[in-house]
Formats: structure tokens, sequence, C-alpha cells
């Protein structure tokens, strides 16, 4: 998915080399007419911060009803803050250790419906929503299936599940460190710097 925030986008898809390694060991606990279709891995600061700020706009526009601070509290779940060079903490995107992916049918050349669309902010787009909302019906029902799939074949290669988006998983960062106990590994992916313009 592409935002029209008003800048030049690179055609490349920077991330750690242990996220690709893990994904493609991933992809093959996938039946073989299911791939990945990747949204983002790496973000640099000047995007996450533009993101931020249209995921305000978005929790403004559906809930009219929050104040100034539930509305930025509201944000924060479904878009990290951005943060400036030397800052200590660095969005999981930033760090090239999140990830947001779904699953790709190659039977039929098509995005698999997962139930929502990608940065959906929404108590569908939770991870466990079917868990605590059994399916109702077989299209439900099928989406808890695929979201399953996704999920554990993910979580079988290190990687850990954000409570608030099905389809973003985390490595090594300040995410997976507070969703596993241990110290997260990696900070900003290029450093001080943004990603290289080609």
């Amino acid at each position: 998915m592409y935002y029209n925030l008003g800048f030049s986008y690179s055609e490349m898809i920077y991330g750690r080399r242990v996220v690709l390694d893990r994904l493609i060991s991933a992809l093959a606990l996938l039946p073989t007419y299911y791939g990945f279709l990747i949204w983002d891995i790496y973000r640099p600061r000047a995007v996450q911060a533009k993101l931020f700020e249209w995921m305000l706009s978005e929790i403004r526009k559906k809930r009219a009803d929050l104040s100034v601070e539930e509305t930025f509290q509201e944000a924060t779940k479904y878009m990290s803050l951005p943060s400036r060079p030397g800052d200590l903490y660095c969005p999981p995107h930033l760090s090239g250790g999140a990830i947001d992916l779904t699953l790709y049918g190659y039977n039929k050349h098509e995005i698999l419906d997962l139930g929502t669309p990608f940065d959906d902010c929404s108590e569908l787009a939770h991870s466990n929503y079917f868990e605590i909302h059994p399916p109702r019906n077989m299209e439900e029902e099928a989406i808890k299936s695929k979201r399953l799939l996704l999920k554990r074949a993910m979580q079988s290669q290190g990687f850990t599940s954000y409570f608030y988006e099905w389809w973003h998983f985390d490595l090594g960062n300040i995410f997976w460190s507070r969703a596993t106990g241990k110290k997260a590994v990696f900070g900003p992916l290029f450093g001080d710097k943004e990603w290289p313009m080609v």
C-alpha cells in the first residue's frame, strides 16, 4: 500500500537479513499455493512521522467522541510514534525488524482476505479478534483459519505477533522485546541516516 504523503519512495525494500532468512523459512511452512505479500519492513523517520499524523486523522474521523488525549492514545495502538536521530526509542519499522505482510494466493493471483484492509484501526484488526468473537459464518471461519496460518508460520520462526494488527510481526526490536522479555537487539537500521536514495 502506498500513501500519498508528499515525498518520494524507494523502489527497494530494506530490512534485516535475519528477517529475510526467517521469512523464507516461514514461507516453507505454508501450502505451496500460498505466498507472502509484503507491505512494509523498514520505514524512515519522515515516513513514520507522516503516517502517525495520518493515523491521528483516521481516528478523529472514526471516533469523533474521543478527546484529544484519547485520540492520541488510540492512534498509538495502530501506529508507532516517530523518533528523531539520536533518540533512545526506535520505532519497530525504523529498526528493520518489523514486517507488515499478508497471504497471497498463487492459484488465483490474489491477495487473500484476512478480514480487514492493511492499516485498519478497528477491533476487527486485532490479532485475537476471532478468538474473542467466534466466527459467525463460513467466511469468517476461513478468515480466522488464514490468520492462524500466517501467525503460526511467523511465530514458528521467532517473530512475535502485534496485538492490534494481524499483519504486523516483530523480530529483535522494541515490540519483540516487550513480548519476549528479552533485550531489544535492533536500533535504527541505518543509524542516524535515512534510507539510501538511489
